[in-house]
């Protein structure tokens, strides 16, 4: 493959840039996988210490080389420092360990560029240009975020909601069983809170019908904030709401059936989708992201009890729709607070490792971010 970026090209890429990914990447080297003439998803990495540049390669190219029919990779250093440094253009050493790695895997590499905060560069040909020339127009939408940061503090919720909250979720955890095992009892014990119950009695006829809401715009009533939280505590139910968000109804159905023979002792390895492990076809974006807004507003009102185990979701959430950045300091905060959480631990060292969702090199689902077609080249 002979592909090469003219400098008109990298312009409109690298304006675009940040409109795909939703942010402006701070000290980051992005990688766009190529198949043919046209971008297959985006990759971001923080820029690496000295010492992890070869780890960092190698993850970065994995998966790049994951991406089917890639025959190529376009790499974009941002950095907050200058475009040149004493050895040419800033970070080289890490840009060239991912050129070798590539040239290793059969992939080319048509253009190496770099994004500072006095211009921008190419690393063939380091004549440094104006930021103004990626600064102009852009297709129309919503304004890219500062950073890859931003959009991981919860919103804010009322002391009176919070304490409100903090008291259902009392009544719900005096109760004698989880949710989980609550399905399996005969007899259901009911909290005295008239509506509280009355959320209680929705779930048991139809729990799933509750975990759709969770995808929908509506903002939970405290009683039904407190059933979340009660709810997402549950890992086996927990689990479920996960892969309902993520593959509808019928894959949770499934999925708590196989839980209910597994915690009878009649079943072992699941023989479906497991999409806790990023398995099966591409989510609907949409869905996990509405029910990521869901679990945020949550985390605005729940207690310290609880708080954990609404980041550890976010974390997953943020996972499954390709954010590592948002998925390891969820997974930070949710450690942070509960040491030995079993998930945020998993999410943590997926994120660590470089690990992405299976489905996000999925070829029939839909693009995790929208393909950009390199029409000169």
């Amino acid at each position: 493959m002979s592909l090469s970026l003219r400098t008109s090209s990298a312009i409109r890429l690298l304006a675009a840039l940040p409109h795909q990914l939703g942010y402006t990447p701070r000290d980051s080297v992005v990688i766009l996988p190529v198949a043919g003439r046209e971008t297959r998803g985006i990759l971001r990495m923080d820029l690496p210490s000295p010492d992890d540049i070869d780890a960092v390669a190698g993850i970065a190219v994995a998966n790049a080389r994951r991406v089917p029919d890639a025959d190529a990779a376009i790499v974009v250093v941002f950095t907050s420092g200058d475009a040149l440094d004493a050895e040419g253009v800033a970070h080289g050493t890490l840009v060239n360990a991912i050129r070798r790695r590539a040239d290793d895997e059969g992939l080319a590499v048509p253009g190496e560029l770099c994004v500072a905060r006095d211009g921008w560069t190419s690393y063939a040909d380091p004549d440094v240009r104006p930021l103004a020339d990626i600064s102009g127009e852009r297709e129309p939408g919503p304004e890219a975020a500062r950073s890859q940061a931003d959009g991981i503090d919860v919103p804010h919720s009322g002391a009176a909601d919070r304490e409100r909250v903090a008291a259902l979720i009392g009544l719900l955890d005096a109760l004698p069983t989880d949710p989980y095992r609550r399905r399996l009892s005969s007899a259901r014990v009911f909290t005295g809170d008239d509506a509280l119950d009355a959320d209680l009695r929705a779930l048991d006829a139809d729990p799933h019908g509750i975990f759709e809401e969770a995808v929908g715009d509506a903002v939970p009533t405290p009683e039904r904030a407190a059933l979340w939280m009660w709810i997402l505590r549950a890992p086996a139910l927990r689990d479920v709401a996960l892969t309902q968000w993520a593959g509808g109804a019928g894959e949770a159905r499934t999925t708590l059936t196989w839980q209910d023979a597994w915690n009878a002792g009649t079943s072992d390895v699941p023989d479906f989708p497991v999409r806790l492990a990023g398995e099966g076809p591409r989510p609907e974006m949409s869905r996990l992201d509405r029910a990521r807004e869901t679990v945020r507003g949550l985390a605005a009102r729940a207690p310290l009890t609880h708080l954990p185990v609404c980041f550890a979701v976010c974390a997953w959430l943020s996972w499954a729709l390709g954010n590592s950045t948002h998925a390891a300091e969820y997974a930070r905060r949710a450690l942070e607070l509960e040491p030995g959480y079993t998930l945020p631990g998993l999410v943590h060292g997926l994120t660590d490792a470089g690990v992405l969702p299976g489905w996000a090199y999925d070829p029939d689902g839909a693009p995790l971010v929208p393909p950009w077609v390199l029409a000169q080249v």
